[in-house]
């Protein structure tokens, strides 16, 4: 049996489970869900090398499906082969490009602020590897770049950088209301904040892809399907 304790994030009240818990989650949902690394294939993510990449990545996932947002990042990494070139060229042509992901022109606007910040902070190497070295700084860096907020952040100190930032999107933000782990309203950016620290750095990109598709396959904002859910022990059923 695994023992929880619990303590107050801002006003809220939320679980605090043991490392054991989380790793045991993973295997469960590893075990129904498939292998991370597979599952991760669907999402422009999958095929970025570098933590800059990571961020534009995750600026074309905003608001749209993995399929639309791969299409775009597909697109974008055949049309140009470094930041420079995309600064050279215009919104408009930068817009037409990434269309599949919606929100063109808006997500155009974004990714040229960025890499022109990225440029004016940190060089004409537009590399974001030194953040490693300083997360508090990463994140505030991060945060503070036109149109990016901290799920994006996150995604990119997760999967850019390898720094423990557990990203919260609607699907995790569903999910861990379904399973209590808080009781009452939580923003996301306060429960990402308390899931980055709570979780076990080993099991955070897994257990985010995991979630992430168990919040499409199973616990869906509206018919959840309970009756097949690997997680037979969610406190929504009882």
């Amino acid at each position: 049996m695994i023992i929880m304790n619990e303590r107050t994030v801002g006003k809220q009240t939320v679980g605090q489970r043991p490392s054991e818990y989380y790793r045991q989650l993973t295997e469960v949902l590893r075990a129904a869900l498939g292998d991370p690394d597979d599952l991760h294939r669907s999402s422009p993510l999958f095929y970025t090398e570098t933590a800059l990449e990571v961020l534009l990545a995750t600026i074309l996932t905003q608001a749209t499906s993995d399929k639309n947002a791969l299409q775009a990042w597909l697109a974008f990494k055949k049309a140009y082969t470094g930041p420079e070139q995309v600064l050279q060229t215009s919104e408009i042509v930068l817009s037409s490009i990434i269309s599949s992901g919606g929100l063109g022109r808006q997500k155009s606007k974004t990714i040229r602020a960025v890499l022109g910040e990225v440029q004016a902070k940190l060089g004409e190497e537009y590399s974001l590897a030194s953040l490693k070295d300083d997360p508090q700084w990463a994140w505030t860096f991060l945060n503070q770049l036109p149109g990016i907020g901290p799920k994006t952040a996150a995604c990119t100190m997760l999967f850019g950088l390898g720094l423990p930032y557990f990203p919260v999107d609607v699907h995790i933000h569903r999910i861990a209301k379904r399973l209590k782990w808080v009781s009452g309203p939580v923003e996301p950016a306060v429960l990402q904040q308390y899931l980055s620290h709570q979780i076990p750095a080993e099991f955070q990109q897994d257990l985010h892809i995991l979630l992430l598709n168990l919040g499409r396959r199973y616990c869906r904002p509206q018919h959840p399907d309970c009756t097949l859910c690997p997680l037979k022990q969610c406190p929504r059923q009882f």
